[in-house]
Protein backbone atom coordinates (compact mmCIF):
# COMPACT_ATOMS: atom_id res chain seq x y z
CA UNK A 1 0.00 0.00 0.00
CA UNK A 2 1.32 3.43 -0.93
CA UNK A 3 2.17 5.92 1.80
CA UNK A 4 0.56 9.29 1.08
CA UNK A 5 2.39 12.12 2.79
CA UNK A 6 0.81 15.52 3.32
CA UNK A 7 3.43 18.09 2.34
CA UNK A 8 1.44 21.33 2.31
CA UNK A 9 -1.94 22.94 1.79
CA UNK A 10 -3.85 20.70 -0.63
CA UNK A 11 -0.58 18.98 -1.50
CA UNK A 12 0.33 15.33 -1.05
CA UNK A 13 3.17 13.17 -2.32
CA UNK A 14 4.10 9.53 -2.32
CA UNK A 15 6.54 8.65 0.48
CA UNK A 16 8.87 5.74 -0.28
CA UNK A 17 8.82 3.05 2.39
CA UNK A 18 12.63 3.11 2.46
CA UNK A 19 12.63 6.78 3.45
CA UNK A 20 10.26 6.18 6.35
CA UNK A 21 12.30 3.17 7.50
CA UNK A 22 15.52 5.20 7.40
CA UNK A 23 13.94 7.98 9.44
CA UNK A 24 12.75 5.50 12.02
CA UNK A 25 16.19 3.88 12.26
CA UNK A 26 17.83 7.27 12.83
CA UNK A 27 15.37 8.33 15.54
CA UNK A 28 15.74 7.63 19.24
CA UNK A 29 12.01 6.92 19.51
CA UNK A 30 8.95 6.93 17.24
CA UNK A 31 5.60 8.40 18.28
CA UNK A 32 2.47 7.96 16.16
CA UNK A 33 -0.47 10.31 16.74
CA UNK A 34 -3.60 8.64 15.35
CA UNK A 35 -6.50 10.84 14.25
CA UNK A 36 -4.10 13.76 14.35
CA UNK A 37 -6.61 16.24 12.86
CA UNK A 38 -4.79 19.50 12.17
CA UNK A 39 -1.58 17.91 13.55
CA UNK A 40 -0.98 20.61 16.15
CA UNK A 41 -0.19 18.03 18.85
CA UNK A 42 2.19 16.14 16.55
CA UNK A 43 3.96 19.40 15.74
CA UNK A 44 4.38 20.28 19.41
CA UNK A 45 5.83 16.87 20.26
CA UNK A 46 8.20 16.95 17.28
CA UNK A 47 9.36 20.42 18.39
CA UNK A 48 9.95 19.21 21.94
CA UNK A 49 11.88 16.11 20.88
CA UNK A 50 13.98 16.69 17.76
CA UNK A 51 15.63 13.29 18.29
CA UNK A 52 12.25 11.52 17.88
CA UNK A 53 10.35 10.68 14.73
CA UNK A 54 6.78 11.92 15.12
CA UNK A 55 4.16 10.61 12.70
CA UNK A 56 0.66 12.06 12.47
CA UNK A 57 -1.93 9.98 10.65
CA UNK A 58 -5.48 10.93 9.74
CA UNK A 59 -8.08 9.83 7.21
CA UNK A 60 -8.40 13.43 5.97
CA UNK A 61 -5.40 15.25 4.56
CA UNK A 62 -6.84 18.79 4.27
CA UNK A 63 -6.74 19.66 8.01
CA UNK A 64 -3.04 18.71 8.14
CA UNK A 65 -2.07 21.08 5.33
CA UNK A 66 -1.20 24.15 7.40
CA UNK A 67 1.08 22.27 9.80
CA UNK A 68 2.61 20.30 6.93
CA UNK A 69 3.50 23.57 5.22
CA UNK A 70 4.98 24.98 8.42
CA UNK A 71 7.05 21.85 9.00
CA UNK A 72 8.46 22.02 5.47
CA UNK A 73 10.03 25.44 6.02
CA UNK A 74 13.57 26.12 7.20
CA UNK A 75 14.20 25.37 10.89
CA UNK A 76 14.54 29.08 11.66
CA UNK A 77 10.96 29.53 10.42
CA UNK A 78 9.44 26.61 12.29
CA UNK A 79 10.44 23.77 9.99
CA UNK A 80 10.76 20.28 11.43
CA UNK A 81 12.61 17.43 9.71
CA UNK A 82 11.34 14.88 12.23
CA UNK A 83 7.60 15.33 11.57
CA UNK A 84 5.83 13.15 8.99
CA UNK A 85 2.11 13.59 8.28
CA UNK A 86 0.32 10.77 6.49
CA UNK A 87 -3.17 10.25 5.12
CA UNK A 88 -4.58 6.89 6.14
CA UNK A 89 -7.28 5.05 8.05
CA UNK A 90 -6.38 2.98 11.08
CA UNK A 91 -8.63 0.12 9.95
CA UNK A 92 -6.69 -0.08 6.66
CA UNK A 93 -3.20 0.45 8.02
CA UNK A 94 -0.38 0.64 5.45
CA UNK A 95 2.02 -2.28 5.85
CA UNK A 96 4.93 0.15 6.26
CA UNK A 97 3.47 1.41 9.55
CA UNK A 98 3.13 -1.96 11.23
CA UNK A 99 5.28 -2.20 14.34
CA UNK A 100 6.76 1.26 13.84
CA UNK A 101 5.71 2.96 17.09
CA UNK A 102 7.29 3.11 20.53
CA UNK A 103 4.39 5.31 21.61
CA UNK A 104 0.85 5.80 20.25
CA UNK A 105 -1.45 8.69 21.12
CA UNK A 106 -5.14 9.06 20.30
CA UNK A 107 -6.33 12.42 21.60
CA UNK A 108 -9.96 13.48 21.33
CA UNK A 109 -10.72 11.25 18.33
CA UNK A 110 -13.68 11.85 16.04
CA UNK A 111 -15.65 10.03 13.39
CA UNK A 112 -14.91 6.39 12.69
CA UNK A 113 -11.95 6.37 15.09
CA UNK A 114 -14.08 7.53 18.03
CA UNK A 115 -16.82 5.07 17.18
CA UNK A 116 -14.38 2.20 16.81
CA UNK A 117 -12.78 2.80 20.19
CA UNK A 118 -16.03 3.31 22.12
CA UNK A 119 -17.65 0.23 20.56
CA UNK A 120 -14.43 -1.80 20.85
CA UNK A 121 -14.54 -2.49 17.11
CA UNK A 122 -12.07 -5.21 16.16
CA UNK A 123 -10.87 -3.52 12.96
CA UNK A 124 -10.01 -0.25 14.70
CA UNK A 125 -8.43 -1.81 17.79
CA UNK A 126 -6.42 -4.30 15.74
CA UNK A 127 -5.14 -1.41 13.63
CA UNK A 128 -4.06 0.48 16.74
CA UNK A 129 -2.29 -2.63 18.03
CA UNK A 130 -0.56 -3.28 14.71
CA UNK A 131 1.08 0.16 14.79
CA UNK A 132 3.17 -0.63 17.83
CA UNK A 133 6.03 -2.88 18.75
CA UNK A 134 5.79 -4.99 21.94
CA UNK A 135 5.99 -2.87 25.06
CA UNK A 136 4.95 0.34 23.31
CA UNK A 137 2.90 2.83 25.32
CA UNK A 138 -0.59 4.08 24.48
CA UNK A 139 -2.33 7.25 25.62
CA UNK A 140 -6.00 7.65 24.73
CA UNK A 141 -8.11 10.67 25.70
CA UNK A 142 -11.82 10.67 24.85
CA UNK A 143 -14.03 13.72 24.76
CA UNK A 144 -17.01 13.23 27.05
CA UNK A 145 -18.28 16.74 26.33
CA UNK A 146 -20.38 15.64 23.35
CA UNK A 147 -22.49 13.38 25.57
CA UNK A 148 -23.19 16.23 27.99
CA UNK A 149 -24.26 18.77 25.39
CA UNK A 150 -25.71 18.19 21.90
CA UNK A 151 -24.70 14.70 20.78
CA UNK A 152 -24.38 14.57 16.97
CA UNK A 153 -26.93 12.27 15.34
CA UNK A 154 -24.18 10.05 13.95
CA UNK A 155 -23.07 9.22 17.51
CA UNK A 156 -26.47 8.70 19.13
CA UNK A 157 -25.89 4.94 19.24
CA UNK A 158 -22.66 5.30 21.23
CA UNK A 159 -22.64 4.63 25.00
CA UNK A 160 -21.08 7.26 27.26
CA UNK A 161 -17.38 6.34 27.68
CA UNK A 162 -17.17 6.54 31.46
CA UNK A 163 -14.19 4.92 33.24
CA UNK A 164 -16.48 2.04 34.26
CA UNK A 165 -17.66 1.52 30.67
CA UNK A 166 -14.09 1.53 29.39
CA UNK A 167 -13.13 -1.12 31.94
CA UNK A 168 -16.15 -3.27 31.04
CA UNK A 169 -16.17 -2.97 27.23
CA UNK A 170 -13.17 -1.20 25.73
CA UNK A 171 -10.46 -2.88 27.82
CA UNK A 172 -11.55 -6.44 26.91
CA UNK A 173 -11.70 -5.44 23.25
CA UNK A 174 -8.22 -4.00 23.43
CA UNK A 175 -6.96 -7.14 25.17
CA UNK A 176 -8.24 -9.24 22.27
CA UNK A 177 -6.33 -7.01 19.87
CA UNK A 178 -3.13 -7.10 21.91
CA UNK A 179 -3.30 -3.92 24.02
CA UNK A 180 -3.43 -4.04 27.81
CA UNK A 181 -5.24 -1.02 29.26
CA UNK A 182 -4.85 0.37 32.74
CA UNK A 183 -7.65 2.04 34.74
CA UNK A 184 -9.39 4.95 33.02
CA UNK A 185 -9.86 8.26 34.83
CA UNK A 186 -11.23 11.73 34.28
CA UNK A 187 -8.61 14.39 33.66
CA UNK A 188 -8.44 17.31 36.04
CA UNK A 189 -9.44 20.68 34.61
CA UNK A 190 -5.79 21.72 34.47
CA UNK A 191 -4.79 18.54 32.62
CA UNK A 192 -7.64 18.85 30.14
CA UNK A 193 -6.89 22.46 29.30
CA UNK A 194 -3.15 21.86 29.01
CA UNK A 195 -3.46 19.28 26.21
CA UNK A 196 -1.68 20.88 23.23
CA UNK A 197 -4.42 20.18 20.70
CA UNK A 198 -6.78 22.54 18.92
CA UNK A 199 -9.84 20.56 20.08
CA UNK A 200 -8.75 20.67 23.72
CA UNK A 201 -8.38 24.42 23.52
CA UNK A 202 -11.80 24.88 21.91
CA UNK A 203 -13.62 22.45 24.19
CA UNK A 204 -12.00 23.81 27.34
CA UNK A 205 -12.78 27.43 26.56
CA UNK A 206 -15.28 28.83 29.05
CA UNK A 207 -15.68 25.53 30.90
CA UNK A 208 -14.68 25.12 34.53
CA UNK A 209 -14.03 21.42 34.07
CA UNK A 210 -14.04 19.83 30.59
CA UNK A 211 -15.06 16.15 30.70
CA UNK A 212 -12.14 14.23 29.23
CA UNK A 213 -11.46 10.58 30.00
CA UNK A 214 -7.90 9.23 29.79
CA UNK A 215 -6.71 5.65 29.68
CA UNK A 216 -3.14 4.42 29.18
CA UNK A 217 -2.04 1.07 27.84
CA UNK A 218 0.80 -1.15 26.69
CA UNK A 219 1.26 -3.27 23.57
CA UNK A 220 1.33 -6.95 24.49
CA UNK A 221 4.10 -9.24 23.30
CA UNK A 222 1.84 -11.02 20.82
CA UNK A 223 -1.71 -10.99 19.50
CA UNK A 224 -3.83 -12.54 16.82
CA UNK A 225 -2.58 -10.09 14.17
CA UNK A 226 1.12 -10.66 14.86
Amino acid sequence: MTLTRVVGKDRTARMPAEELAARRTAAARTLVDVGTGDARYAYVRASERPDWLVIGIDALDAPMGEIAYRASRKPARGGLDNLVLLRGAIEALPEELRGIADEVTVLLPWGRLLEGIVLADDDVLTGLAALAQPGARYEVVLNGEIWEESLPARFEHLPVPTPAYIAAVVAPGCARAGITLGPARYLTAEEAKSLPTTWARKLGHGRAHPTFVRVDGTRSAANRDS
